[in-house]
């Protein structure tokens, strides 16, 4: 499976191998601090609890707008437990090259909610699509937003219908909105003009 990355160019594309690869680059593509995702990165060179030397690649590297970056492995929770995985991310950690990486993570089916899921599989849809109108006149009509409203009510007052929602859409994941009601983002979803928190 391959995935268009805006992140990392027009033309660059992160190749991925299971469903939950691309559940993992949808939420770090989707988080608004995330400049870059780049798909296997490595192999690392590491020693294991036995002593032995060993290669792992990772599934992601993600860069942050500050710089962070992390190493991210992708596994189902039943298979990381059963492998030990956390140990054997302690041991690459401990062995990742000084100033290549901040962190070493674990992304797991667990890591986040399926309603969170569906968001970010909707704003990776949404995110590429280029409508400076809709982008403009969501702008104009959350700098007149007063208190919360629901996402509904914003396109309504936008007047751009489904062009206004996948603004408003970008909008909160760029941090521009916040959503105040948890789960799924739709149109009787709570905003706000703020940050995420």
């Amino acid at each position: 499976m391959v995935l268009p990355n805006d992140g990392c160019g027009p033309n660059e594309v992160v190749s991925v191998e299971t469903i939950l690869e691309r559940k993992s680059f949808q939420h770090y593509v989707s988080l608004p601090d995330v400049v870059r995702v780049t798909g296997q990165v490595g192999p690392i060179e590491y020693v294991n609890a036995e002593g032995t030397r060993k290669e792992h690649t990772f599934d992601l590297f993600v860069v942050r707008s500050d710089g962070h970056r992390t190493l991210v492995a992708v596994k189902p929770l039943e298979i990381a437990v059963k492998d030990r995985l956390d140990l054997t991310l302690q041991q690459i950690a401990a062995c990742v090259p000084a100033g290549f990486a901040n962190e070493v993570a674990l992304f797991t089916d667990r890591t986040i909610s399926r309603q969170q899921q569906v968001n970010n599989s909707r704003y990776h849809a949404i995110r590429r699509i280029d409508d400076q109108e809709a982008e403009l006149a969501v702008a104009v009509a959350v700098r007149q937003l007063k208190g919360s409203t629901t996402i509904s009510d914003l396109v309504d007052a936008v007047g751009l219908a489904g062009r206004a929602y996948g603004a408003i859409l970008n909008s909160i994941y760029r941090g521009v909105l916040h959503q105040v009601s948890a789960g799924l983002i739709d149109y009787g979803t709570i905003v706000r003009s703020g940050a995420m928190s």
